[in-house]
Order: structure tokens, then sequence, then C-alpha cells
């Protein structure tokens, strides 16, 4: 019977319910799964989970985001502790360059979310590299509730970099908003390639480091965000999030439409279900798939309307199980249109919801796991 294991925060901050997920169904197939739980922002978590490690020695650990570099680092396991020789499941569900700066393990098996960035995981000499791409993580369809009604919904989190920016100098604040309004008009170059192209003074160009480019990422995600949503200002809009939304919106028309955080279990799926048209706003870094909200909200039952990514039609049949706009005036006229056809919204939402059901899963996406660790399996056998 195989192990694995791996760690997450106790409030369900981060990826605690992805792993939650994928361990409950790795059980399903026989796996012993040791999920550790701690309050991560808690000075005590960092010896609580090196003990639950060392006490559950495990065929597999599971990291998310995190190199296994990364994760010794993180839990300060001293170099004759490290579990070199334990095989790792390393799932990339964000641009990997922030995450990525030396190579990998010999026993690091690399997943990543965006099928466009395996040739930068390539060259950092993975044992295997590969494509798998999110899925809807709630359970079931969702139940409509009149306290979550609205014609529009958008459910996503932001990043208040304010404090960050305070620390640039004027003329890196000036820089950093032309590298930034590039990216939205050319989505799919990276900011060293902009960087290359717009530097900072004659001869002069900057160094994106991982941290550099996380901070764009963001300075990116949020302006293409708020703008999005304050041309939908007059319909019927709800945003929910985190709490940083609070900050980000001060003095926009937005900020009365903000509801807070929404739990993921308990209101996510009555949210996509009992709004009209649930509006997908994709991070810069979708070059080549999708995120959580293209899965979720066709499961629970909810009608999606999201920006076109270019791999959307290999997920979902364009205007068939689910609705994507081009750009701001293409948005409002579908949202207009799908307000006022509702019977068009109902069968969109009914054939959405068979396809996640029998594609998009966590079920599915382990299933596909597995045969790719059995495939290694049997290739290293014959080696």
């Amino acid at each position: 019977m195989p192990s694995i294991w791996s760690y997450s925060d106790s409030s369900d901050r981060g990826y605690g319910l992805f792993k939650r997920r994928l361990f409950r169904e790795l059980e399903i197939r026989g796996w012993r799964a040791h999920l550790a739980e701690a309050s991560l922002i808690d000075p005590a978590a960092k010896p609580q989970l090196r003990d639950h490690w060392f006490d559950h020695p495990s065929d597999w650990i599971l990291l998310i985001n995190q190199t296994a570099a990364h994760f010794y680092e993180y839990l300060e396991i001293p170099p004759d502790q490290r579990p070199v020789s334990v095989k790792k499941i390393v799932w990339f569900l964000d641009d990997p360059r922030f995450f990525v700066t030396q190579a990998f393990e010999a026993e690091e098996y690399v997943f990543c979310f965006d099928e466009t960035y395996l040739d930068f995981l390539r060259e950092n000499n993975p044992r295997f590299c590969g494509f798998m791409p999110l899925a809807a993580d709630v359970a079931e369809a969702g139940v409509y509730d009149p306290a979550f009604a609205s014609e529009v919904c958008f459910v996503g989190g932001m990043i208040d970099q304010s404090e960050r920016r305070r620390q640039l100098s004027p003329e890196m604040t000036e820089y950093v908003d032309r590298l930034v309004e590039e990216k939205l008009r050319q989505r799919f170059k990276t900011f060293d390639q902009l960087a290359e192209e717009i530097p900072f003074a004659p001869g002069k160009r900057i160094h994106i480091t991982p941290q550099v480019a996380h901070y764009l990422y963001w300075e990116a995600n949020i302006r293409y965000r708020i703008r999005t949503l304050e041309a939908l200002a007059d319909f019927d809009l709800r945003i929910y999030g985190n709490e940083d939304w609070e900050r980000l919106l001060s003095g926009s028309l937005l900020l009365r439409r903000f509801h807070g955080p929404a739990d993921p279990v308990r209101d996510l799926p009555r949210i996509f279900v009992s709004a009209k048209i649930n509006l997908n706003i994709h991070s810069i870094q979708c070059r080549g798939s999708l995120n959580q909200r293209d899965f979720n909200a066709p499961l629970a039952g909810g009608f999606l309307l999201s920006d076109w990514v270019p791999a959307a039609g290999s997920y979902f049949s364009p205007g068939v199980e689910a609705v994507y706009w081009s750009d701001i005036n293409d948005l409002r006229q579908k949202i207009v249109y799908y307000l006022a056809h509702e019977r068009e919204r109902a069968a969109i939402v009914k054939r959405g919801q068979q396809r996640a059901q029998r594609d998009h899963t966590y079920h599915r996406r382990i299933q596909q796991l597995l045969s790719v660790l059995d495939a290694c399996a049997s290739r290293d056998k014959t080696i």
C-alpha cells in the first residue's frame, strides 16, 4: 500500500482544501495519506510539521508550488535529515518561474497546470515533467439561495501591494507602471521579454527575479480585474474575495459591490448557482490552461462567462457548455443577451455541468496522475 505525506494550513489558507481533495481520492484508491495541519503563521508550526513528517515516513511527498529544496528550507530540515531519496510529486498551480530557482532533485516528478511552462521546467531536469490541469474542487451542485442572488458575480482573490510599492523610487514606480501596462497590451510576452524591449534607461535593463516577477504579475492582475469590473458597475454586480479587496477598492464605485470572503465549501456552490452570470477573469499567468472558476462554476450548476484564453475550447465547447468574451464591449453585450435569454442560459448550464462532472473533477485528475506515475515506474524498471 503506497503512502503519501503533505502539510497544509489548519485554517484552509493556501492549498489546504485542494490537498484534502487529492488525499481523499488517493485514500479511495488504497493509499495511506498523511496530511499534517498547523497554523502556518504560528512560529510553532514548523517544528510541529517536522515532527509529523518524521513520525509518518512515506513513499511520496506532495508539494504544491514548492520544490523539494524550498520544502527543506521552509521546514528547516538539516541537510543530513533531508529525505532526498523519497519521491516527490511537485504540482505547480501558478507560474513556476516564481518558485523554481535551481535544478530539481533526482526524485521530483513535476506537473504544471499550464503546458506553456513545461519547457521552462524541463530546463531544470526533473525526473518527470508533465501537464496536469486544475479541476472542479466543489464537491457537489449548489442550491439556490436568495441571499447570494445577483445578475453578475465575481469570486476571486487579490493581493494588496501598496506597501511594496511605497518602497520603490519615483523613477522605478514609473518604470514598473510602463511594464505592467505593456503586459496588459501584450499578455503572452513575459516580463523578461518586456524588460528587454523597454529598458529602464538606455543600455540598462532590470533583472526580473522571481520576487520582481511576482510583484509585476499581481500589479497587472489587479488592474485587469478592477478595470473589467468597473466597466460593469451599472449591473447588479457582487464581488466576493479576501479582505485585500477593500483596500484596493478604496475610492472606487465597486467598494459597495464587495461582499467579503466566501467559504469555499459552504458558500461557493450556492453563490455559483444563485448568480445569473458567473464572471471569470483569468489571471495573467493563465496562458495555456484554465483556473479553478472555469471548472467550479459549471459543476456547481452556474452559468460561466469567462474571458477567452487559447486553451478554453479544449475543456468546454464554446457557446455550448460555457460562454467566452474577448473585450469589454463583447462582455457587456453578452451579459445583456444572456440576462434576457434564461432558457439558453439554462441549457448551457446543464451541458457545462455534465461536462465538468464527466471530465473535470479531481477524481478524474487523480486517475490521470496515477496513470502517469505507473508509466514512469514501468519505464524505470526497463532501464
